[in-house]
């Protein structure tokens, strides 16, 4: 019984953590205790959305898309999170839209390097398992949950992207503490009672 409150006091803030985060490059960052990689899964442009358009981005295009898939950085590099994300290049510095276009980083991490001043804004989150997410988290046990969390980002109150992280329920770990696939018990491996009793 205590064990289970506890669980259900650390996804709640869990939950709590992902919604005040800027984006979930940084928070993974936290989280792992280490860097994360970036992989560009997809990317395309769109020149035009019929109207109204995109109303939490107030436009009509071109908007570019994008799918990031993060991952760690130590070896065997498992994903830790996912980033979708809806952009307005001409809104953005062009030091910026050119490394998107030139690289798989997200944009949060994009913004924070070259300097940009940012926020970014929650607008809807939703708890789902792990199991249901867009790609395989292999490291999670059965039954992990996950949260879905579109976010606005603006730069000087001006909206600039939205985007939707899934990010699973990971609990912080030293920055020497390697991200292996789940295993479950072998119960060959632990002693029956009669053998404890010998």
């Amino acid at each position: 019984m205590a064990q289970g409150w506890e669980d259900d006091v650390a996804r709640r803030l869990f939950t709590l953590l992902v919604r005040r985060a800027r984006g979930a490059t940084e928070l993974a960052e936290d989280l792992l205790g280490r860097p994360v990689r970036a992989r560009l899964i997809a990317e395309g442009e769109l020149p035009r959305i019929a109207p109204p358009g995109l109303t939490l981005l107030a436009t009509t295009g071109p908007v570019l898309r994008r799918h990031v898939l993060l991952s760690d950085s130590e070896p065997p590099h498992l994903p830790v999170a996912v980033v979708w994300s809806v952009l307005v290049p001409h809104r953005l510095p062009a030091a910026v839209v050119s490394a998107l276009r030139e690289g798989g980083e997200p944009l949060d991490r994009l913004l924070v390097r070259h300097g940009v001043n940012w926020t970014s804004r929650p607008v809807e989150a939703e708890t789902v398992p792990a199991s249901e997410a867009s790609t395989p988290f292999p490291w999670a046990p059965p039954g992990t949950s996950l949260i879905e969390q579109a976010r606005v980002v603006h730069l000087d109150h001006a909206p600039v992207a939205t985007t939707i992280d899934e990010i699973p329920f990971l609990p912080p770990r030293d920055s020497d503490e390697p991200l292996f696939p789940f295993r479950p018990p072998n119960p060959e491996e632990t002693p029956c009672s009669g053998e404890q009793h010998q």
